[in-house]
């Protein structure tokens, strides 16, 4: 972990009682920013597959670092089973090197899935609003990636879908973009992944199948992409047109 990301400020989620971490406002490069959250399931299932996650996030975040927007991104990633916790909160590029998600996962538990993806839309919600409230311009990203159903959470995907509507009415960000992704080669999950990202209403859901190497690597230039592709947008009123998987 650097300096920059030891140092980061505390916000608590107005109404919870939890919070998040992030760079102070008043420190940013830039006036124009996207906000781009990553939330990784590391529940027992996912074991097996633990480093290739590792290697995934690592790629995201390489591929980022070498994006012209770089000084215009911020990256936060979370992680979930039967408990949620931060890796790190929202860090301008510049402060994150791939490196620092070696031995990342160290989980085992539960997917408490709707738990957590409410807690990130709302952080994401909280971050612009302190932007704005200041004068900067942001947007936001956040993906989800899961390898399989809810098991455990207390929320329902009512709350998350009104989470998520909360953020998008108040227009302190410019546009929202959430993409889920579910690495999982049963078909039942997978229906019960789309039916869920469509209740709640994700911009996207991506099935993604098999949790080989070869898939998690897809699926990292995917993620790069799509915030990319949504660090571009900003400034256009509207998100970024959805890619292609």
């Amino acid at each position: 972990m650097t300096d920059e990301q030891s140092q980061l400020a505390s916000f608590m989620v107005p109404g919870g009682n939890y919070g998040y971490t992030g760079a102070a406002i008043d420190t940013l490069q830039s006036f124009e920013n996207t906000i781009a959250l990553g939330l990784v399931d590391e529940s027992g299932s996912t074991s097996s597959f633990a480093k290739q996650l590792e290697t995934c996030v690592k790629e995201i975040v390489q591929s980022l670092r070498d994006n012209p927007n770089a000084d215009k991104l911020l990256y936060a990633h979370y992680h979930f089973d039967s408990n949620f916790r931060e890796v790190h909160g929202f860090t301008e590029l510049n402060s994150i090197n791939p490196t620092d998600y070696d031995g990342c996962w160290a989980g085992g538990g539960r997917t408490t899935l709707y738990d957590s993806e409410q807690k990130v839309i709302k952080f994401v919600g909280d971050y612009g609003k302190q932007m704005a409230a200041q004068r900067y311009l942001c947007n936001g990203i956040i993906y989800v990636l899961t390898d399989g159903m809810d098991w455990g959470s207390v929320q329902t995907p009512t709350a998350v879908k009104e989470a998520l509507a909360s953020v998008i009415s108040g227009e302190e960000m410019e546009s929202l973009m959430t993409i889920l992704i579910g690495i999982n080669d049963d078909d039942s999950v997978q229906q019960g992944l789309k039916d869920h990202a469509d209740e709640v209403g994700f911009t996207q859901y991506i099935p993604a199948g098999k949790a080989d190497k070869k898939t998690l690597s897809k699926i990292a230039g995917f993620i790069s992409q799509s915030i990319s592709s949504q660090s571009q947008a900003l400034g256009s009123g509207g998100p970024s047109q959805s890619l292609t998987f």
